[in-house]
């Protein structure tokens, strides 16, 4: 007994260790620059309650005080170095830069943007030197730049700047570009640069692109390509606007929002016809990996594919509270990586919400569901539930981020979401058929037609129901904390009572 209460006691140790962590780069992320660039002291101090806590073990306190420092310590050390080797030293400066694009072109509706990674800088007033950093270059729509592409910009560098109340800056930071370039003269100097593997797969992406506009009229494929790959290029506004009314943008977003709801759907679906939960978990992982290698890997992706597998895990162990400290030791992980993800970074935070929001409503919900005796509907009703506990925690975040609050989304996700599996696979059997055989692609994508042409037609007639949504204006952030202490409040509450104990205990 006294063993069990040890380990117990570690890991309630390490839970809150991981907590202090993530508080700690929070703080930071507030704190004046002259501060945090103080990062050898904040090192110096965890250091010494390291020592401390070897000196003073068992004695947790001090870990933990030097658990915080670090936090600290890490954020400061994030910040960009003002050194001359670095592309962002040059700032206001005209230049010649040269490096290859790092990144696929983020095609627009007037434009595209190229994530550069500067190689060699060469000034009007001297020779060329080495330097190393990244710079977000608008360029124009044509001609089109690829993955590896070998560039010489010439244009002025700028430092990313606040743009209507929008912090871009910040928004820039999390991945490290601290330079922008505005439709420089660029020349393409070679070819092949990078890593080969993301050379393959970014070229794959784009033959099946052109397979899916090849076999689908428009804009059912400009839906189709969001929905297998992410992002918005092609949409329309107009439909980007309905999707936002609807609730619905996640679908087209490559984030742990969007993936953790959809892996969450497709696991109840399969479990709602009859597939055993063991053999479900593994066919919905499956499709969860290959599809974070067809959209090319990147870290965004990457964490989106922790979060649905962490989702994924939690729903076949059938208790949800189990993965706590999973879920906080993969925030800490990631914010160890990066520490600009906590405040920057809309996709983490909507991320990590929707998954509390599944650990600890979706369960109350459910119980609340079998309380009544509604019926499951074969999967309908838990993808019902999932959303509205996802949104549940994500509401403000949303609000303030989108300026929008959408009140038809619960049904909106429920007339939508079951078709996202069925379609992601129709389009991946319709892809290898027309590549076989191009002159019948239109009939190996008529399923996929149809089902992208009811997703547009649900959403449009949704976003023009009366009180669909909301715009928020201003939102106070102190509101976002009223509203999360109520939420946490009544969580705790029903998890205690006495009329939904038994239904919750059998979940969590």
């Amino acid at each position: 007994m006294l063993i069990k209460d040890y380990y117990r006691s570690n890991s309630r140790i390490f839970l809150t260790a991981c907590l202090i962590f993530i508080s700690g780069i929070g703080l930071a992320s507030f704190l004046p620059l002259k501060i945090l660039h103080n990062d050898v002291w904040w090192f110096g101090a965890a250091v010494f309650f390291l020592a401390l806590a070897v000196w003073f073990w068992p004695n947790k306190i001090f870990l933990l005080a030097a658990v915080f420092w670090l936090a600290l310590w890490r954020y400061g050390a994030s910040l960009p170095a003002d050194a001359p080797d670095k592309i962002w030293r040059y700032n206001g400066r005209t230049a010649a830069v040269r490096g290859y694009a790092a990144g696929e072109s983020d095609i627009r509706e007037t434009n595209q943007k190229l994530e550069i990674a500067a190689e060699w800088l060469n000034l009007s007033a001297g020779g060329s030197i080495p330097v190393s950093g990244k710079i977000l270059a608008t360029a124009d729509l044509y001609p089109e730049y690829n993955y590896g592409d070998e560039l010489e910009l010439e244009c002025e560098l700028k430092q990313p700047e606040q743009y209507q109340g929008f912090a871009y800056d910040r928004y820039l930071a999390r991945y490290n570009i601290y330079s922008t370039c505005y439709y420089p003269k660029i020349k393409i100097i070679g070819k092949n640069r990078g890593r080969i593997f993301y050379a393959k797969i970014f070229a794959l992406k784009g033959k099946i692109a052109g397979i899916i506009d090849a076999g689908m009229s428009e804009p059912e494929s400009s839906l189709a390509r969001p929905i297998v790959f992410g992002g918005q290029r092609g949409v329309e506004p107009s439909i980007k606007q309905n999707f936002q009314k609807t609730g619905l943008t996640h679908i087209m977003a490559v984030s742990g929002f969007n993936v953790s709801i959809i892996a969450a759907v497709v696991l109840a679906v399969l479990l709602g016809a009859g597939i055993s939960r063991r053999y479900a978990f593994y066919a919905a992982a499956a499709m969860l990996a290959g599809y974070i290698v067809l959209v090319g890997m990147p870290a965004s992706a990457m964490r989106a594919g922790l979060m649905g597998f962490l989702v994924l895990w939690a729903l076949k162990l059938g208790r949800l509270n189990k993965i706590t400290n999973s879920l906080v030791l993969a925030a800490a992980l990631l914010l160890l990586a990066n520490p600009r993800l906590l405040r920057d970074d809309v996709g983490f935070q909507l991320s990590f919400l929707a998954l509390a929001g599944l650990v600890y409503v979706y369960p109350i919900l459910e119980a609340l569901w079998q309380k009544i005796k509604l019926p499951k509907l074969k999967g309908a009703s838990d993808g019902l539930l999932i959303t509205l506990a996802a949104q549940a925690f994500t509401l403000p975040i949303l609000a303030y981020n989108f300026s929008q609050i959408s009140l038809i989304a619960p049904l909106a996700n429920l007339a939508v979401l079951w078709t996202l599996p069925i379609l992601t696979v129709l389009i991946l059997i319709a892809i290898p058929l027309s590549w076989a055989i191009p002159g019948l692609s239109f009939i190996f994508f008529l399923p996929s037609l149809i089902l992208t042409k009811y997703i547009l037609a649900a959403v449009k007639y949704l976003a023009a129901l009366p009180f669909s949504y909301l715009e928020v204006d201003y939102l106070w952030p102190g509101w976002a904390v009223v509203y999360y202490a109520v939420i946490i409040y009544s969580v705790i509450k029903l998890r205690r009572s006495k009329l939904l104990k038994p239904e919750i205990n059998g979940k969590i």
